[in-house]
């Protein structure tokens, strides 16, 4: 886990950035908002998250890492939620309480930068042309340019009005194609956030980083 890329802040951001970004990131993702939400374990790992990123940050802030157990994150620095989880060991699975698996659902697994879960969900979903815009950007957050590409386009083939989807396709194609070195393919670009750090949807941000 690199850190600085979860509290979205530079390797070289002084303190008070990092307690502002992390600040932002624990009122984004506080447990007030989740309460009777299905979505509460969920936010609970990204809160985890959070709290391990910015602990670590500040442990090498400190001389000797004194602080590391002074518990600076929200909830200690066990990090808020305990031992919850999105359906256990970061999977999606069976025992996730009452949440149907959705395009909505796969939507909030990439604003939450989870993309791997993403597309367990869409796994249990039917192929529509949603299912191949999700799926393409779920791929392409992976690092999987060429794939995600294909599965975009074909999204793209299957709802050719859908502004967003052809929007989005430009967009990744132009960003993506800077990285294409020798005319190879984008399946082993760099990773999605650090290369394109602003893939982003109208209220949703697949790096969560806009």
């Amino acid at each position: 886990m690199d850190p600085y890329k979860v509290l979205g802040v530079s390797p070289d951001a002084d303190e008070e950035t990092i307690k502002k970004a992390y600040k932002e990131l624990v009122k984004k993702y506080h447990p007030d908002k989740y309460v009777n939400n299905p979505l509460a374990d969920l936010a609970a790992e990204k809160m985890k998250e959070i709290n391990q990123a910015y602990d670590m940050i500040m442990k090498k802030q400190t001389s000797g890492g004194a602080q590391q157990q002074r518990g600076g994150g929200y909830g200690g620095a066990g990090g808020f939620g305990g031992t919850g989880g999105f359906g256990g060991a970061g999977g999606f699975g069976g025992g996730y309480g009452n949440v149907k698996p959705t395009f909505e659902l796969v939507r909030t697994l990439l604003n939450m930068n989870r993309p791997v879960q993403a597309m367990q969900v869409l796994n249990q979903l039917p192929k529509t042309a949603e299912w191949y815009y999700l799926n393409g950007l779920a791929m392409i957050r992976r690092g999987w340019y060429s794939q995600g590409i294909q599965s975009m386009e074909q999204a793209v083939k299957m709802d050719p009005s859908n502004t967003e989807y052809s929007d989005m396709l430009n967009n990744v194609r132009n960003r993506a194609s800077s990285y294409n070195t020798g005319g190879g393919m984008y399946s082993s670009g760099p990773d999605c956030c650090s290369s394109m750090p602003c893939l982003c949807l109208p209220c949703l941000c697949p790096c969560d980083c806009c």
